[in-house]
């Protein structure tokens, strides 16, 4: 028997975090492939792209290592994501 596979929404209770938060994240890493912490977040299991995806459960360790490690704020270094339909100019 192998490990337990845990969707989107339980890892996102796990880790008192969104499931859209959680998107954002593999947003950002889809276009910064080859940044570090890029790098820290591990790769889901999906059986086609419109399926659901699944993390196993020792990559919930991974996920809160990841997100203790990102700059958070307006200029950290997911702002080209999460910042990315903001007027400019706007405070």
């Amino acid at each position: 028997m192998g490990e337990r596979l845990l969707s989107a929404q339980e890892v996102a209770i796990l880790i008192d975090r969104f499931p859209s938060t959680i998107s954002m994240w593999y947003r950002w890493k889809r276009e910064n492939p080859e940044h570090e912490l890029a790098k820290l977040l591990p790769e889901y299991i999906q059986e086609h792209p419109r399926s659901k995806r699944l993390w196993k459960e020792s990559d919930v360790y991974r996920l809160v290592e990841f997100e203790n490690n990102i700059v958070k704020g307006r200029k950290g270094v997911m702002g080209n994501v999460t910042q990315r339909y903001q007027k400019k100019g706007v405070k």
